[in-house]
């Protein structure tokens, strides 16, 4: 400081004595975060207050989880029967239906059996003139219904021990996929009924409490995250050739600390 400047009314007086105008000037803005549930929900707990620092992962917000829950449980409930009737189609029928097909073929062929030899001797009743055509011809009629019976258990074990048709097995393992991912996206919507901090930063307010309701519209806590703040400053035509792209500019403001650089 000059002389001149040392003396209190020369120093009112003369303007080359008053501290340098600052290049620019400015605010500082912040690009604060609403923190809000993706469906309506009662809050249940807010872990944090206002002015609160708080770390990435930190959980902030407890919403009530009932229902989403319940969704959870339906879903798992949708795909184990789902996974169920895939397995039981993929192998074909229980073996306790397969065995009562196998006891009605048992019982079938012993009653063929009974029916041939019922037709031999009729056969040689006929011969000796003992009885008439007709029995006959009936001792056949119930012996080939009963090689038919035979025949049609036969065919059925046969096709209760094979899988369903490669279309229902398709059909059924399509319902294992899609009630899979009905519960990954009741988890998913579970999850979300505990919001928690996605960075570092600060609680700037606690928009809704405990026992009021949120939604997506309807957000709970505002944030402002580490580095979210931007400062907006205006310069002068004349000296934007003195700022250069990377250029460090002292800063001060009322209530900061002194050496801010940005």
């Amino acid at each position: 400081m000059s002389f001149l400047c040392s003396v209190p009314l020369l120093n009112a007086l003369l303007t080359s004595c008053l501290a340098p105008l600052p290049m620019a000037t400015g605010y500082v803005e912040g690009e604060y975060t609403l923190l809000a549930p993706i469906e309506i929900a009662q809050i249940e707990k807010v872990s944090v207050k206002r002015g609160q620092e708080i770390s990435a992962g930190q959980e902030l917000v407890l919403l009530e989880r009932r229902d989403a829950e319940i969704a959870v449980a339906q879903a798992r409930a949708t795909l184990a029967q789902a996974q169920s009737k895939l397995a039981d189609i993929s192998q074909g029928r229980r073996p306790e239906e397969i065995a009562v097909i196998e006891a009605s073929l048992r019982s079938a062929r012993a009653q063929a059996d009974e029916a041939r030899r019922e037709l031999e001797r009729q056969a040689d009743l006929v011969r000796r003139g003992a009885i008439p055509q007709s029995k006959y011809d009936l001792a056949q009629t119930q012996a080939e219904v009963s090689d038919a019976k035979v025949a049609e258990l036969e065919a059925n074990l046969e096709v209760a021990k094979l899988p369903a048709r490669a279309g229902a097995i398709a059909a059924a393992k399509a319902a294992v996929d899609q009630a899979k991912a009905a519960l990954e996206n009741a988890l998913w919507r579970l999850s979300k009924r505990t919001l928690s901090a996605t960075t570092d930063g600060v609680v700037i307010d606690v928009i809704r409490n405990r026992g009021e309701t949120a939604g997506p519209q309807a957000p709970v806590l505002l944030v402002l995250p580490d580095g979210a703040v931007k400062l907006r400053l205006y310069l002068a035509e004349e000296r934007l050739a003195e700022v250069q792209t990377g250029s460090r500019l002292k800063v001060s403001c009322d209530g900061c600390d002194s050496g801010i650089t940005a």
